[in-house]
């Protein structure tokens, strides 16, 4: 892992242990950014997909670390930072859907 001036910053080697989590996570989000567009509650491409991904995130995060149980649940303590800060992002990215302005960015 190589540190950067935001504290940390992972590449797809270091995530390899939990390789199933951040998998997950991603698909998850690409998954409901796909439904979001499906739906067209906004007028914005942009809109749909940013709500549909932002929502899915923390969702997917807890769905990628069921999976990452099952497959290899030792992989989880003994990168818990990782998992941790993979969480931690996921969660603000879900959150930040319900006070971000979307009507703004519609137009």
């Amino acid at each position: 892992m190589k540190e950067s001036q935001f504290g940390f910053e992972y590449t797809w080697t270091d995530l390899k242990p939990i390789r199933a989590l951040a998998v997950t996570v991603v698909i998850g989000e690409l998954v409901g950014a796909a439904v979001s567009v499906a739906m067209a509650t906004h007028a914005s491409l942009f809109v749909n997909l940013w709500v549909g991904g932002a929502l899915a995130s923390f969702p997917s995060f807890l769905l990628g670390l069921f999976i990452q149980h099952r497959i290899n649940p030792q992989a989880i303590g003994e990168n818990r930072t990782m998992v941790r800060r993979v969480g931690l992002i996921a969660l603000v990215i879900s959150l930040v859907v319900f006070v971000m302005p979307l009507d703004l960015m519609d137009k």
